[in-house]
């Protein structure tokens, strides 16, 4: 059954707004559980999975696109789609694989809107202090700054398959099956394409290390 209209906090046209962990952790149904509702039209339940998907989505995101206020920007883009498409979802238990298949495609659509911007944006001002403990003093907040850009520059440099693979297994945490389902890999090439990825931000990181 396909969702018949748009619950009003979840509009494409409006940002979605994050919610804290502790609101993630009461959220004590299943996936299956809240997919089923949500495709059934509950409002609520799909506010339900964004809530737990938004933070995990928008880390693979940015590991992907290399900038905080697009991978936001792409989230939101995501789950329009999502929520639109919802009902066309026949395995309830792979909702995960399948958000985020939706946000590999969202992401790669806007890298082939911006041509070959990839470079620049590699390059672009990234406000890294909001990925920092500003708790820690200013010269461990430094190193980490540094280490953060090095990250960032070195995921640009990685091709779209290797940057992708990164993202989902160390950025949104999703295992190697779960990678190959959300990109149609098989599970050796997902293995394959993080491993290389992890050796070529080594090399971006060998002062850090």
């Amino acid at each position: 059954m396909r969702l018949t209209k748009k619950p009003s906090g979840l509009r494409a046209s409006q940002r979605f707004d994050f919610v804290s962990d502790d609101a993630l952790n009461r959220t004590g149904q299943s996936d299956i559980g809240m997919v089923r509702r949500a495709r059934a039209g509950d409002e609520s339940a799909f506010s339900q999975l964004f809530e737990r998907y938004a933070r995990p989505v928008t880390s693979f995101l940015f590991g992907i696109v290399g900038s905080r206020d697009l991978a936001e920007e792409l989230m939101q883009e995501t789950f329009a789609r999502a929520f639109t498409l919802i009902g066309s979802l026949r395995q309830e238990a792979k909702f995960s694989s399948w958000l985020f298949g939706i946000a590999k495609n969202v992401a790669r659509e806007s890298s082939r809107s911006r041509l070959r911007a990839r470079q620049d944006m590699a390059l672009e001002e990234v406000n890294i202090y909001d990925l920092l403990d500003q708790s820690e003093g200013p010269e461990m907040l430094l190193i980490r700054r540094q280490a953060l850009l090095a990250i960032k520059k070195g995921l640009a440099a990685l091709d779209e398959e290797r940057r992708t693979a990164f993202a989902l297994r160390f950025l949104a945490e999703k295992s190697y099956q779960e990678i190959s389902e959300i990109t149609g890999w098989s599970v050796a090439k997902a293995k394959t394409e993080v491993h290389r990825a992890r050796l070529e931000l080594r090399k971006a990181l060998r002062a850090f290390i």
